[in-house]
């Protein structure tokens, strides 16, 4: 009964979290790029850490600096890479001094908000449960509250079920750095910059009208599936490195040496 009344109310501020999301505060910025998806992306986290205050959970000593270990320096080596590039696409585009401006803005507070729901708050409710089940049912969770962009109209079952999959891994990945960095500021900037190609890449307008994209079935269940996989293999290398993996002596003096370990 507890379990029922624990996943109760994780869907239910998970459908709090959207509806913020989705309505939160309106248009009443319509003039100013990115402003109503960036203030609601900050509403949404300031609320919710006052809930994982309320609730004191374990999570909250995620905020802080990273731990200063070997661990963290291989997280940290994680999010430079992946924000190396991710930056660094073909794809990717120069907008002008204010616009990028504004889209870095926005980018960080989806980090934020998502960050703050997701990984403190949803990983932090689970964690009593285990910290398996904590990751992997953040991380669905996570995959889950993006269905939000594809309601209505732009609706496509098989874009929304390889976004979910691919979500998924990712948040795995997250919750791993998460743990071994143990900051939650971290993975905000991870995430931040993850989401590089929303803001900084060519937008291609879509049909509104057009139907839901045709594929066969086994190609679009298979579709996600690597970089779902790859998501979550980089996720669990971390969570193993995290469990005490023994480290060379060559590699305990360069812990030593540059003050990582005491």
């Amino acid at each position: 009964m507890r379990n029922l009344r624990t996943g109760i109310a994780l869907i239910a501020f998970a459908l709090v979290a959207l509806l913020i999301l989705r309505y939160v505060p309106g248009n009443f910025l319509s003039e100013i790029e990115y402003a109503n998806a960036t203030l609601s992306y900050v509403i949404a986290g300031l609320l919710f850490v006052l809930i994982v205050r309320f609730l004191r959970l374990s999570t909250l000593e995620y905020f802080r600096l990273p731990a200063r270990n070997w661990k963290s320096v291989v997280g940290l080596a994680f999010v430079g890479i992946g924000i190396y590039l991710e930056i660094n696409r073909d794809n990717v585009i120069t907008l002008d001094r204010k616009s990028t401006s504004l889209g870095i803005m926005y980018l960080f507070s989806i980090g934020f908000g998502e960050e703050l729901v997701s990984r403190i708050f949803t990983f932090g409710v689970l964690k009593r449960f285990g910290t398996k089940i904590a990751v992997f049912g953040s991380s669905f969770l996570f995959g889950l509250m993006h269905l939000n962009l594809y309601v209505g109209q732009y609706w496509d079952p098989w874009l929304a079920y390889w976004h979910v999959m691919e979500t998924f891994g990712y948040g795995v990945l997250i919750c791993a750095l998460l743990i071994v960095t143990r900051s939650v500021w971290v993975v905000i900037i991870f995430h931040a910059f993850s989401d590089w190609s929303v803001v900084f890449t060519k937008d291609i307008p879509s049909d509104p009208k057009a139907p839901a994209i045709s594929f066969p079935f086994w190609d679009g269940i298979t579709s996600p599936l690597f970089n779902m996989s790859t998501s979550i293999s980089l996720g669990l290398f971390l969570l193993w490195i995290n469990r005490g993996v023994r480290i060379p002596k060559w590699g305990q003096r360069l812990a030593f040496k540059f003050k990582l370990v005491h």
